[in-house]
């Protein structure tokens, strides 16, 4: 049987994925890659709004800064919060295993959370475009990118939210309970590092 693209088959079947992917290695080497260019675009969406301000003047420094800061997160996910997320889910009754868990980061977060932070990037693009033509046509294709990027951004989460489940052979809401219980961790990891990049801009 033709095995299905993960990269797809994540967003219709995270379930069957994630068992599907359970039964095999990754690449420790893509899957670095693949957390950094993640910490950089998520720190590019919570990026201060003065620093996306500044960018639409045509300094890119602060952004630069502070996306290149926030590549560092990506591991930090990867090896830090997996480990966490693999333990505390043996508290819930979970099987604890970290190595699953992992992958649940690689298929079920950094994989669909590059393409949703890449969709972002060309709306922050088309945005810069509005400020200099000002058409209906940009600013209505912005504003529903924005809309619809929302909600993936909710679907992204309830991947994740199944995909750490099946890893950890819980329900679904002993899961949801451990994913919020993290959730301040790594916004609060975030935070940090738009603090730090604001510090280092000065």
């Amino acid at each position: 049987m033709k095995q299905t693209n993960p990269w797809l088959a994540i967003w219709v079947a995270p379930r069957q994925t994630m068992k599907d992917t359970l039964k095999s290695d990754i690449h420790k080497q893509a899957t670095l890659i693949l957390s950094i260019i993640f910490g950089g675009l998520t720190s590019f969406w919570f990026s201060r709004s003065e620093t996306l301000l500044l960018a639409s003047t045509g300094n890119f420094l602060p952004l630069v800064i502070t996306i290149l800061i926030g590549a560092f997160t990506g591991p930090i996910l990867y090896y830090g919060f997996s480990f966490a997320f693999g333990h505390v889910g043996g508290w819930y009754g979970g099987n604890g295993d970290v190595k699953a868990t992992r992958k649940v980061f690689v298929y079920a977060l950094f994989m669909p959370g590059i393409f949703v932070g890449l969709i972002n990037l060309i709306l922050f693009g088309l945005a810069l475009l509005t400020l200099q033509a000002q058409t209906p046509i940009l600013r209505t294709i912005v504003s529903f990118g924005s809309v619809m990027i929302d909600l993936t951004v909710v679907w992204v989460f309830a991947i994740f939210l199944i995909a750490y489940s099946e890893a950890q052979k819980i329900g679904i809401l002993k899961a949801l309970l451990v994913i919020i219980a993290m959730i301040g961790c790594l916004a609060g990891l975030y935070i940090v590092v738009d603090l730090l990049a604001h510090l280092l801009i000065g």
